[in-house]
């Protein structure tokens, strides 16, 4: 099976910031999301597939237009029909947080 990737134009922000533990910790606030990983890179992969499972459980209950809608997003390219093997590419914006709030954004 060959995944299509459909591309949104999005933007988005995650905070960003490594716990006491050595784990990181990314929360995005405007869709009430945390995600954990105990790599950067984990994480960062994490966040990816996050989004990915949020956009298909939307598209599987029509209701990923108005989502899409309601949030300034846009589709750049069409969804296949049937929607089968879709993989959402969402960019995003991770911003490292210190101990008094941001100290810098990491452009993915």
């Amino acid at each position: 099976m060959t995944n299509v990737r459909v591309e949104l134009q999005a933007n988005l922000q995650w905070a960003v910031l490594q716990g006491k533990g050595g784990n990181w910790v990314a929360v995005c606030d405007p869709l009430g999301l945390t995600v954990q990983g105990e790599t950067w890179a984990e994480l960062m992969e994490d966040i990816g597939h996050t989004l990915d499972a949020l956009l298909k459980d939307l598209l599987s209950t029509n209701e990923l237009n108005r989502f899409l809608s309601d949030h300034g997003w846009k589709l750049l390219a069409a969804i296949p029909n049937p929607p089968e093997d879709v993989r959402f590419d969402v960019p995003f914006i991770p911003a490292m947080m210190g101990n008094n709030g941001p100290a810098r954004q990491l452009h993915q």
